[in-house]
């Protein structure tokens, strides 16, 4: 791409412009996609990297930003220069920064009250968006505009600003900075340097940060694609800074958990094996980390049901012989269940009915670990006698919650989970539909409404199994993104 060309404004969405049409440019979608039927992206840059992971050759499976200097290097670090990385950046106009310098006090406050909690299991005083992040945001200019993009969309009823669309003039500006840095390190790194020191460390946690508050902000717009991009630069963010030294704490360990967090659940839903067999996982030695033995558990079930044998040796070596019967499936999560809960005690949950909750949230995540387990392997029978009665348990604890708003962000992937298990059943289908608007009213994320056309399509269908209809829809081009 000619430079001047990555610089010039983008007026089309990708749809349009992959189809050689003129694109209408309505907001939020384009009024031509949505007649056709196809999933638009939006409009603006996306942050991507130009050669993408590579598929063949020596350097199979790899990520774009990484190579090993020897055979012994760990999978995933960054020991030579990365890829040349690619992203259409947008100068942030005077009107932005005038708009930004008036708004943001409001902003801020807002993403504190309102947002920060939606983006982590539990709101604590351990909630690091709110505790590191925000004292960042007035001295950070990448993190102000995320902030802005992100609070200025989601309580667009609230705020009034004098410039139009400021949420992606925001949006943009901020993934052109990310552009700049990136470019800058690219440099250093091809010319030997060391991205070690604190001023770099600095730089991987705002842009990383950055990254996740815009994959949300794209969330709650409906643009599930965009997501998906914002999720794979994060990716490879992880997989270039994640083994170096002074990375593996802070807040950038902070940031890679909520990642293997979104990555693990995102790879529940997806059947593209370059995508899952390149999962983020939490942080090395994090047994303190919320839900980390749960997420390597999920993880392996995602690997085993989708790879099919004889398995490639590098996925064989993630599963690490790992028991996959229904008896060992049980066992493991029960097993994570209680790593979960003794890892929750350093959240300071002082009321009682607020920890019983936050205990019906590990339950409800371990019933519908079980169920996607027992779906994936081929357990989801009437020769399994625990099949039947954990769905029962699992609908049960759903609707059991005292203070639901504490923990609703976090419920969407259990009610999917008994959404797929209620094929054929009128009753427990109205139930996850009340439930599934529950979530969309407290967070304000659009994509849950493509979660819910899913399973209308496949309680409508002839198949038992959801994965026959999302594997077909992810070839067309539609995500399931049920984070």
């Amino acid at each position: 791409m000619d430079k001047n060309d990555a610089l010039a404004p983008v007026k089309s969405c990708s749809t349009c412009t992959k189809r050689r049409i003129r694109c209408d440019g309505s907001r939020p979608t384009c009024f031509k996609c949505e007649k056709k039927g196809l999933e638009c992206p939006g409009y603006g840059p996306r942050l991507r990297w130009a050669d993408g992971a590579a598929f063949r050759g020596k350097l199979k499976g790899r990520s774009p930003f990484a190579k090993q200097k020897s055979n012994t290097a760990q999978a995933g670090s960054a020991t030579v220069p990365p890829e040349r990385v690619q992203l259409l950046p947008v100068s942030a106009p005077d009107m932005l920064q005038t708009t930004l310098r008036n708004s943001l006090p409001q902003l801020i406050e807002y993403y504190d009250k309102n947002l920060a909690g939606l983006m982590v299991w539990v709101d604590s005083a351990e909630n690091a968006y709110r505790r590191t992040v925000l004292p960042r945001v007035k001295n950070t200019p990448g993190l102000r505009l995320a902030v802005a993009a992100f609070a200025s969309h989601h309580g667009s009823s609230r705020f009034q600003h004098t410039m139009e669309l400021f949420p992606e003039a925001a949006r943009d500006a901020c993934l052109g900075m990310i552009y700049a840095r990136v470019q800058d390190m690219t440099s250093r790194l091809t010319n030997g340097a060391e991205l070690d020191s604190q001023a770099d460390i600095a730089d991987a946690e705002w842009m990383l940060t950055c990254i996740l508050m815009i994959a949300c902000y794209e969330m709650s717009n409906s643009q599930a694609s965009a997501a998906e991009g914002h999720r794979l630069a994060a990716r490879t963010l992880v997989n270039v800074f994640g083994a170096k030294k002074g990375y593996n704490d802070g807040l950038f360990a902070f940031l890679r958990n909520q990642l293997a967090i979104y990555d693990v659940l995102v790879s529940t839903t997806s059947f593209n094996l370059e995508d899952i067999r390149n999962t983020i996982m939490p942080t090395p030695g994090s047994k303190n980390v919320l839900f980390a033995d749960y997420l390597t558990y999920l993880h392996q079930v995602t690997l085993a049901s989708r790879f099919p044998l004889p398995m490639p040796e590098e996925v064989s070596v993630l599963l690490n012989g790992v028991d996959l019967s229904p008896d060992s499936i049980r066992l493991k999560f029960t097993q994570a269940r209680g790593a979960s809960l003794l890892a929750a005690g350093r959240l300071g949950i002082e009321k009682a009915a607020m920890r019983q909750d936050f205990i019906r949230l590990v339950d409800v995540y371990h019933y519908a670990a079980v169920l996607y387990s027992y779906r994936c392997l081929g357990y989801a029978t009437t020769d399994n006698s625990d099949w039947k009665p954990t769905v029962t348990k699992l609908f049960e604890q759903l609707l059991c919650f005292q203070y639901p708003g504490i923990c609703i962000q976090n419920l969407p992937w259990p009610i999917f989970v008994a959404g797929t298990e209620c094929w054929g059943d009128a009753r427990r289908q109205q139930t996850v539909r009340e439930l599934l608007g529950n979530v969309l009213a407290a967070t304000n994320f659009r994509h849950y409404e493509g979660v819910l056309g899913f399973l209308n399509a496949f309680w409508s269908g002839n198949q038992a199994d959801w994965r026959f209809l999302a594997q077909d829809l992810q070839l067309k081009g539609f995500r399931i993104l049920v984070i």
